[in-house]
């Protein structure tokens, strides 16, 4: 065999370090943002809360109660949600816990004031059945007030919070 028709071998680790050397295009994101400014930007949270339906539970020894069951969406996407019921009880702490983060007299903090819950009232059967109005407007007030809290993005990373959505 002559020189021009010998077979030439490359060294293997000699390509993959070549290989190794040449960097990806950096990916850029529709508005501009490079991958990791994306990450940063536009971590997990909530985009959605839905208060829902009631639901009457029988408790110990006859006493019955209600929880919420309250849908939270994470990053726009339906299928990322979590389903959680709630006491009212339960939501009234978390406004409790709220207020010793944020005191309603710190002047410094004026943007993120803590709302107000529907007033706390004593629920009877009889109530329950005769004033389906009573109980849409507590939801009502529960979703005012779960949306206020939980989209705004400083009580979103509030350890009170993060702790009631995930307990």
């Amino acid at each position: 065999m002559n020189s021009d028709t010998t077979p030439t071998h490359r060294n293997k680790s000699n390509s993959i370090s070549q290989l190794n050397k040449v960097l990806p295009v950096p990916i850029e994101l529709h508005n501009g943002e490079s991958l990791e400014q994306h990450q940063q930007n536009h971590l997990n949270h909530i985009t959605n809360v839905i208060v829902g339906e009631y639901h009457l539970i029988s408790g110990e020894f006859g006493k019955s109660y209600m929880t919420w069951q309250i849908k939270i969406t994470i990053n726009d996407l339906d299928y990322s949600s979590i389903v959680l019921y709630k006491r009212y009880n339960e939501i009234y702490q978390l406004r409790q816990d709220l207020l010793k983060i944020f005191p309603p007299h710190d002047h410094t903090i004026t943007t993120n004031i803590v709302p107000s819950l529907p007033p706390k009232d004593n629920l009877s059967l009889d109530r329950l059945m005769m004033s389906k109005n009573w109980l849409e407007e507590r939801r009502k007030g529960l979703q005012w007030f779960l949306s206020n809290v939980l989209l705004n993005p400083v009580f979103q990373n509030c350890s009170v919070v993060k702790q009631f959505v995930l307990s």
